[in-house]
């Protein structure tokens, strides 16, 4: 059932392993995990819609992933803390004989237990605040925009200190909002708000390679290819509300269904 989808990607891939063959410098894949309990709705404690498991789609997922990667020249692999991003990566890294390193501080967006009233109004303002440039603007309780950037991109920047000189392919698997949501903060050819509505499908891969002075640059964002001026075409207007990237964020419709049983 999942063939044709990875099928197309794996083609739209080949380019990406291209590029990365050539490089004189490390090429970096941020990666969204598989699908996760939490993606679904199926989560049922509080437990399980922080630190899901994978859903049997998520599992076949992370095989297709990594047959799509099977011949990019990983070196490294960077996973956040939580295990959906190890199962997301395990076939690739078994296959490549590479341990993964479990970085804590690249996990998804915090809702530090903001799970009162009607979460998905409250997202979806709060996103048209970030996309308007407010990225201070918070869920009571919750990360802002301002506070996820401050957690995430020195890890980022610290994967990139460490292999910017080398060849090869590192891999970070991370989540729908420490990856899309950062990345306009983190690549100075995506613009503003690009990633809230853009949202990253589950085992999406942005590539990020560095120009001449060693900074950042999204080179394909899940088969969009950037240039130095940003993605080719021109990417469709942000809706004032933000509510696309809704979905990407795993947990929320674990947090409705929590909600409806309590």
């Amino acid at each position: 059932m999942t063939l044709r989808p990875v099928l197309v990607f794996a083609v739209a891939s080949l380019g990406l392993a291209a590029q990365a063959d050539t490089a004189d410098a490390a090429t970096f894949y941020f990666i969204r995990h598989a699908e996760s309990t939490a993606n679904t709705g199926e989560a049922s404690t509080p437990e399980e819609m922080l630190n899901p498991p994978l859903t049997d789609l998520g599992k076949q997922q992370a095989l297709d992933l990594a047959l799509t990667l099977a011949d990019v020249p990983l070196t490294h692999i960077y996973v956040s803390g939580y295990q959906r991003t190890a199962l997301t990566i395990a076939p690739t890294a078994a296959d490549k004989g590479l341990t993964p390193v479990a970085m804590p501080e690249i996990g998804e967006w915090q809702l530090n237990g903001a799970l009162t009233g009607d979460l998905y109004a409250q997202l979806a303002e709060v996103m048209g605040k970030w996309a308007a440039g407010d990225t201070a603007a918070k869920i009571d309780g919750a990360e802002s925009l301002d506070d996820l950037n401050a957690r995430v991109l020195p890890g980022y920047r610290q994967i990139i200190e460490r292999h910017k000189d080398k060849d090869g392919v590192v891999a970070i698997v991370g989540h729908g909002g420490s990856i899309g949501w950062t990345m306009p903060f983190f690549a100075s050819n995506v613009p503003a708000g690009y990633g809230l509505g853009h949202g990253l499908r589950n085992t999406a891969i942005v590539q990020v390679v560095l120009d001449s002075q060693g900074n950042p640059l999204v080179g394909n964002w899940d088969g969009t290819s950037f240039d130095a001026a940003g993605p080719q075409p021109a990417p469709v207007p942000l809706p004032a509300s933000g509510v696309l990237l809704v979905a990407a964020i795993g947990g929320l419709g674990a947090a409705r269904r929590f909600r409806k049983a309590a």
